[in-house]
């Protein structure tokens, strides 16, 4: 069988430094393939070099044959023709891949009417079509809405109808369900799968996520520095010995410290909290209507327990977190720090109660500025203090803090773009340690990461719980990382908690419907390899 796409000796060079080194690799008309690795071994740089978006000063060289074509050869004109019409890609973050002063049917039709001679209207009616094949019906979401009214999945699905308008030959699918929920998550691979049995289309899905790959992909290629290490059959990979570059990506056990006693008084407290945004005015006569992101939560938090968050994209997850914080008004209720509540007008008691609980975000490298060194990024929560500490002592407090995360001092020295996503999210976690918080607030802290790089944040996050007495709130949708750290487990839908128990009560016997839901949703390696058997 003739390869539909095939990679030859690829090679990329960036300023003198080997970021790919040839690269050998075929892909089949309608097989389903994976590519994997640790973050920074290439498996990105690959998937753009296929589409011809090397950056600017990239020396590329081998071969990318597409049918036969070697699309190295090509012009940035030629490639134009090429790019979602025989070849497009999924891109990781829908909401940067689309263009938020378009509407989302006017973002389908431009592929369609680019690549053919139907004119725009015909053009737009196809694109309803196509939103409608992926799971978006114009009744319910019409083409005329644009990218910031829809959700994280109801945005992939956009960028999917865009890649599949002209029935590509290849898809290149990078990370397509990093930011989603479990259930979300299950729809847009099943999604995936659908349309490349249904198109005969190639697929390509490069993610960290290995239960992903195991409902997903028959072959497997596992990339490392920059080369194809080695080549798998589904299974043979799971079952890979520890010897091979496979194992390295196998997700590790962590070790959980032990639980807080029992009768400790609580840390914080969320008594009825409720959450408002405004929404676009209808009229410039009439006030912005308010919408009710979160419902009267409560839950409080002992020292040193582990409370998990859990729900689908806008359930309210991230705006409750921001509650606590004290970042968001409340619109009802009250939090409380260690007995003390958020005093909503007093700035400088607002700072001090601030210190005692920090935030590490999903994705550090657009939380941090790049051009500041990481001392100064890792000092930033001195603001919050009445008197920052005077140079010496918050340069020797970065130093620990840097410590404390594996680093070392001169790190401090070094700007953000030097260090992998793994280590720049151990950057993101000593920020939050500098203020010596009693709370640290994990909202996705590990999406990004590969199995390998989030099993050692997680283990530095239970061994600085143990070491510092933290407190964390884990905010994800990981339910693999809920289930390895969190003593409890909060389930939010709508706004609203609707399910609070110990995690193992939770796995065990969800009590609503959603939660058993999002427990079934939840990606399992050795059920995913079953399902694929039976159906083979």
């Amino acid at each position: 069988m003739t390869p539909v796409l095939e990679l030859k000796s690829l090679s990329l060079r960036i300023n003198g430094a080997d970021i790919l080194s040839g690269v050998d690799f075929k892909l089949n008309a309608g097989e389903v393939a994976g590519l994997v690795g640790r973050s920074g071994s290439g498996k990105s740089m690959t998937a753009l070099a296929v589409m011809g978006l090397a950056p600017p000063r990239a020396e590329v060289s081998g071969a990318v044959l597409l049918n036969g074509e070697n699309l190295i050869d090509k012009s940035d004109r030629a490639m134009n023709a090429v790019r979602g019409a025989q070849v497009a890609m999924v891109f990781q973050e829908p909401m940067t891949a689309l263009n938020p002063l378009q509407t989302i049917g006017a973002q389908v039709a431009e592929t369609i009417y680019s690549h053919s001679d139907l004119p725009k209207t015909t053009a737009m009616e196809k694109a309803a079509a196509l939103l409608k094949r992926v799971g978006l019906d114009p009744a319910q979401v019409p083409p005329t809405r644009y990218p910031h009214e829809l959700s994280g999945g109801q945005r992939q699905r956009v960028v999917i109808a865009i890649a599949i308008a002209m029935k590509p030959a290849v898809l290149i699918a990078d990370e397509p369900t990093t930011a989603l929920d479990v259930t979300t998550q299950a729809e847009i691979l099943a999604l995936l799968r659908r349309l490349a049995e249904e198109d005969g289309t190639a697929l390509l899905l490069i993610t960290h996520d290995l239960a992903a790959i195991a409902e997903t992909a028959r072959r497997i290629a596992v990339m490392k520095e920059g080369r194809i290490a080695e080549t798998y059959e589904a299974q043979e990979f799971f079952d890979a010995g520890p010897k091979t570059a496979a194992a390295a990506l196998l997700p590790a056990p962590v070790d959980k410290p032990a639980s807080p006693p029992a009768g400790d008084e609580p840390i914080l407290e969320a008594t009825a909290v409720s959450c408002d945004y405004a929404e676009a005015r209808r009229s410039v006569f009439s006030p912005a209507p308010r919408f009710r992101a979160v419902k009267e939560v409560s839950l409080s938090l002992r020292k040193g327990e582990h409370l998990a968050v859990v729900g689908e994209s806008g359930s309210g997850k991230s705006t409750l977190a921001r509650a606590l914080m004290g970042l968001h008004p409340l619109a009802g209720g009250a939090v409380r720090l260690s007995g003390e509540a958020f005093p909503q007008a007093d700035k400088t008691a607002m700072r001090r109660l601030r210190r005692k609980i920090q935030i590490v975000f999903q994705d550090p490298y657009s939380s941090f500025n790049p051009r500041q060194t990481i001392r100064r990024i890792v000092a930033e929560p001195f603001h919050l203090f009445d008197a920052p500490p005077a140079k010496t002592e918050a340069d020797a407090r970065v130093a620990e803090a840097l410590a404390a995360v594996g680093l070392a001092p001169e790190d401090a020295g070094k700007r953000p773009h030097e260090f992998s996503g793994g280590q720049r999210q151990r950057i993101a976690v000593a920020r939050a340690l500098v203020a010596r918080p009693e709370i640290i607030i994990l909202d996705e802290a590990t999406a990004a990461l590969d199995a390998a790089a989030r099993w050692r944040v997680l283990d530095l996050l239970m061994r600085l719980s143990e070491s510092h007495g933290l407190t964390y709130i884990f905010i994800t949708h990981d339910l693999s990382v809920v289930r390895d750290v969190a003593d409890r487990v909060a389930v939010m839908r709508a706004g609203r908690i609707i399910e609070e128990n110990a995690t193992a009560e939770i796995f065990a016997a969800p009590q609503e419907d959603y939660a058993r839901a999002l427990i079934a949703a939840a990606p399992d390696i050795d059920a995913a390899l079953s399902r694929r058997a039976a159906a083979l």
